[in-house]
């Protein structure tokens, strides 16, 4: 399935404009997002690959932040809990799986996909956390609560969130923060 998509941010100025391959052996999603947070204009390009599991391999992000000189981040995970950055181990939890970049609603998606829970399920993960608009990458708790065939809670230390997903399980609704407003093949 190759879907392109299209989320407006609800509480800032911004954009995000991603495609999504999902294959059985793997997928690849890349984006862009653009977003003005407290005056500064952000611009994060993307690339995520996933393993035939569900769990992200590689992450890179390029990201240009108002006058600052651009960044690269790149992260690759061994799909057992291992992150490196630069070739250093960064985060080493046999739980971490999943990336989250804290300024794409897309991320949220990937352990509802790795996940499958049954309505009524919940589960505890770790991620790989790159928090926004720092871009400095922590080691996350996480919570997803499936609530309903499209609907989800998604909780992390002192926040929560309602997250309602398409029939591809693509985040359409995150909160009061992103909005699906654009889809196509």
């Amino acid at each position: 399935m190759a879907t392109r998509i299209v989320w407006q941010r609800l509480d800032v100025p911004g954009l995000e404009w991603a495609h999504v391959d999902r294959r059985s052996d793997g997928s690849s999603l890349a984006g862009t997002a653009i977003v003005v947070e407290d005056g500064v204009i952000h611009r994060i390009e993307y690339a995520i690959e996933l393993d035939a599991g569900g769990r992200t391999r590689s992450t890179h992000v390029d990201a240009a932040v108002g006058d600052d000189p651009p960044r690269r981040i790149d992260l690759v995970g061994d799909g057992h809990g291992r992150w490196q950055r630069d070739r250093a181990t960064v985060i080493d939890s046999p739980g971490c799986l999943d990336v989250d970049l804290g300024f794409s609603p897309l991320t949220n998606s990937l352990p509802i996909w790795r996940l499958g829970l049954a309505v009524g399920e919940s589960r505890d993960i770790e991620t790989a956390w790159l928090r926004f608009p720092g871009l400095d990458l922590v080691h996350g708790s996480q919570t997803y609560d499936r609530l309903g065939e499209r609907t989800w809670r998604y909780r992390s230390a002192g926040f929560e969130a309602p997250v309602e997903v398409d029939a591809d399980g693509l985040v359409a609704e995150y909160g009061s923060y992103w909005r699906a407003v654009g889809r196509g093949a």
